[in-house]
């Protein structure tokens, strides 16, 4: 007991010492702190990975259930996001055990988990395999998606309130930069992970799997987040850098949208643009397994892949900002990169044509990831800087609804035309020719506004301020 003793005082005067010399070296220790905060961002990159590139496939290829019900349910967690404006609000009003977000945040993180360690289960229910029939299992899924859809929406919402409210203004733009790429770093890794994992495919494994990562996400949600937030006995947050913002009520949001006419056109451009993009959402890994003979690790590294020339694309675009670049140019070059890959995976459809496909997806990453980018900087420089983050918030549920609608409309639309022309072939590629479509018309809608005329050179801010705003999770992916 004695030893114990010596060595806990020991680990306590390292511990000690450790925090003296990170007194010393503050921009080290702010940087530390703010990896610390992006490990929830990386935790739900990696829970996003098995369920929106794997789960998808297996739901679609092997169990043969309609694209249309596994978009249906993927897609869920994208109409629930109306609701973080109203989240957000309640967050900065009202105050639950003394606390202003933890409360929330706990919340949201057990609804997320609760969804995501339940999910993989929609192989037994709508596989066939349970005791209920295919109409009941769906509404079973559908109830365990939407425990998912809230969960990911709260907790999402309420992390970066917490992580504005605890990081100083004119860090904070680089400061959720760096936690987007954290984001999207989480996708990357969990996809190698979970190929290398799922190489030898039985359901029971990708249940193992999805449920490790729901636990993996808890933990790191509690390492990230853990003493964040840190209340006086007054109940005010403790706040070093400025007072606590309160967020409008969606109603006067909206209001406030509809009276600017040039940006509510700005936002059905983006609107078509994003369901144009997002229509592949949960068909590239079936297309893969169904047409291209590909093994579904294989389709699920596809998302590395994706992810990768997202990041890519998304340290280009800004560096291209920096250059003094238009985002409408970027917007444009975005939409034109989406559209070649949307052809060159429509062309590969042969399981000889495997590197020409892979090479279709990077093109799509590229191109999603530019227009993310050209998107933020063009709604931030034709609104004044007092309601850049209000519009920007809009934004993103637009973009989250655009998903939505985007991914829901493949589905529907693959399992169409493959039941009119009995060719799995012509379903697939039917989607990818009107994603084709859909991006060269907002290629063409994007000339037709004449948005350059709207835009001052020197009037892009830096395209990450204001990102606590915008949901990264549902706008990336």
């Amino acid at each position: 007991m004695l030893t114990v003793r010596k060595q806990f005082r020991r680990l306590t005067v390292l511990w000690r010492q450790y925090q003296d010399w990170l007194d010393r070296h503050k921009r080290l220790k702010y940087w530390l702190h703010v990896l610390r905060l992006g490990l929830f961002q990386f935790g739900m990159g990696l829970s996003l990975a098995p369920l929106t590139g794997t789960l998808n496939r297996v739901l679609i290829d092997e169990a043969r259930i309609p694209a249309v019900a596994v978009g249906f349910l993927i897609s869920i967690h994208y109409f629930v996001s109306p609701a973080r404006v109203l989240i957000g609000f309640r967050s900065d009003q009202d105050r639950a055990a003394g606390y202003w977000r933890t409360p929330y945040l706990v919340f949201g993180a057990m609804l997320t988990y609760g969804g995501l360690a339940t999910a993989p289960f929609s192989l037994i229910l709508l596989g066939g395999d349970g005791n209920l029939s295919f109409w009941v299992a769906l509404i079973v899924c559908t109830a365990i998606f939407l425990a998912y859809g809230i969960g990911a929406n709260v907790v999402e919402t309420i992390y970066l309130a917490l992580v504005s409210d605890i990081t100083e203004p004119k860090e904070r733009g680089r400061t959720l930069a760096v936690l987007w790429i954290m984001l999207i770093m989480g996708t990357i890794v969990s996809s190698v992970i979970v190929g290398l994992f799922l190489i030898d495919y039985t359901p029971v494994r990708l249940i193992r799997v999805m449920q490790g990562s729901a636990v993996v996400f808890v933990v790191l949600t509690l390492l990230s987040m853990l003493g964040q937030e840190r209340v006086r006995p007054d109940g005010t947050v403790e706040n070093p850098h400025g007072e606590i913002r309160v967020r409008m009520a969606l109603g006067e949001s909206l209001r406030l949208l509809a009276q600017n006419k040039l940006l509510m056109g700005v936002f059905v451009l983006l609107f078509l643009a994003t369901i144009s993009f997002a229509t592949h959402d949960v068909l590239l890994e079936p297309y893969g397994g169904q047409v291209l003979d590909m093994s579904i690790a294989a389709t699920t590294r596809l998302t590395a892949l994706w992810g990768i020339a997202m990041l890519a694309a998304i340290v280009l675009a800004g560096w291209w900002l920096w250059r003094g670049s238009s985002p409408v140019l970027l917007i444009a070059l975005g939409c034109a990169t989406g559209a070649l890959g949307f052809l060159v995976i429509g062309y590969a459809s042969d399981a000889e044509l495997i590197n020409p496909f892979r090479a279709g997806v990077w093109f799509i990453g590229m191109g999603r990831g530019m227009f993310v980018v050209g998107s933020l900087s063009l709604v931030m420089s034709i609104t004044d800087r007092n309601h850049a983050g209000l519009f920007l918030g809009l934004w993103g549920v637009s973009q989250a609804l655009a998903q939505g609608f985007g991914t829901i409309g493949g589905g529907l639309t693959r399992d169409i035309a493959q039941y009119l022309t009995g060719s799995v072939v012509i379903g697939y590629t039917t989607v990818y020719a009107a994603s084709l479509i859909g991006l060269i018309l907002s290629l063409l809608l994007l000339v037709f506004m004449r948005l350059e005329r709207h835009f001052k050179a020197g009037a892009v801010r830096s395209p990450w301020a204001n990102l606590q705003e915008v949901p990264a999770d549902q706008v990336l992916f």
